[in-house]
């Protein structure tokens, strides 16, 4: 199976610590399969509910195959894989919330690296049922940032748009590529 035609080409599950990444990766590559709706139940199919099993089995580190073993479509395995890997403690939550307020630009690569940590952080809180505002979550993020995007900062505050993850991210790697 590994390596194989239509293999899973993405870093294996190996616990909690890379649960939400596998997730969504593994989500990614059963939609390219046209198998996700068997895992999600909206479809029924023996053949296909096998097919997806494997390929979630195949996604995993031989150390999570005794959690699938006994198992017998993928919907089954998707399941157990959430309630054991899915971690939506407020412990989980708090170290999330800690990493994007402590996740500083001068500590990233660039501005790429920067918005990839802050909104990495962003989407692993709203996996974990929390609804963060996004103006809050932009607002972390801008005052994370040197003093020489002031400017941005306060042109993005008067410009009338609501601030939002989505409408700035663009704004602030276009301005990262700015003369310093």
């Amino acid at each position: 199976m590994p390596g194989g035609e239509g293999s899973f080409n993405h870093r294996q599950l190996t616990g909690m610590a890379n649960y939400m990444d596998w997730k969504f990766s593994m989500k990614m590559h059963l939609i390219k399969k046209d198998l996700w709706e068997y895992v999600d139940g909206s479809k029924e199919d023996p053949v296909k509910d096998i097919k997806d099993l494997s390929y979630i089995v195949e996604g995993v580190s031989e150390t999570i195959f005794n959690d699938l073993r006994d198992l017998s479509s993928g919907k089954e395995a998707w399941k157990v894989l959430a309630e054991t890997y899915e971690d939506k403690s407020i412990t989980r939550k708090v170290s999330i919330i800690k990493g994007l307020v402590n996740t500083r630009h001068t500590d990233c690569r660039d501005m790429t690296d920067y918005l990839h940590r802050a909104i990495s952080a962003y989407q692993q809180l709203k996996s974990t049922g929390i609804k963060p505002d996004e103006e809050l979550i932009a607002g972390i993020i801008l005052a994370n940032l040197p003093d020489r995007f002031e400017p941005l900062t306060m042109a993005l505050k008067n410009c009338g748009e609501k601030i939002t993850v989505d409408n700035f991210r663009n704004r602030l790697l276009a301005e990262d590529v700015k003369p310093k």
